[in-house]
């Protein structure tokens, strides 16, 4: 009987490889699509203005939590060496990206001194409040 036992506990999963090896190959992305960014290409970006102006950099992404699509850019402003900045955040549909990747930096229609008044993002759910 106990063997029984066994030999089912181990055949059941190995009957179930086939359909998990599936899925895994469904999940594989082989090729990055041409109007697709990679996190590390956007994160530490520099953002400018129209003008050519720096006006901070990327420091985070808000993505919606049902589709994945991203929402907005947190973008640092102000500050100097990185101290003293706040985050607001840019629509990402407002930003002017480079997809041919010639290394243009993220363009922000808006110009600097008008971000610098824009209010910081709020936390999202779940989320604990600034300190």
């Amino acid at each position: 009987m106990f063997r029984s036992l066994m030999l089912g506990a181990v055949a059941v999963p190995l009957l179930a490889l086939p359909a998990i090896a599936q899925d895994e190959e469904d999940v594989i992305v082989e090729d990055q699509g041409g109007s697709e960014l990679r996190g590390d290409w956007m994160l530490g970006a520099r953002v400018t203005s129209p003008e050519g102006e720096a006006i901070g950099s990327i420091e985070d992404l808000i993505l919606d939590q049902d589709d994945g699509t991203v929402n907005a850019a947190v973008v640092s402003v102000g500050g100097f060496l990185g101290f003293g900045g706040k985050e607001i955040a840019v629509e990402w549909e407002e930003l002017e990206i480079d997809y041919a990747g010639k290394g243009n930096p993220p363009r922000c229609p808006s110009p600097k001194p008008a971000l610098g008044r824009a209010p910081a993002p709020g936390p999202g759910p779940g989320e604990p409040e600034a300190a």
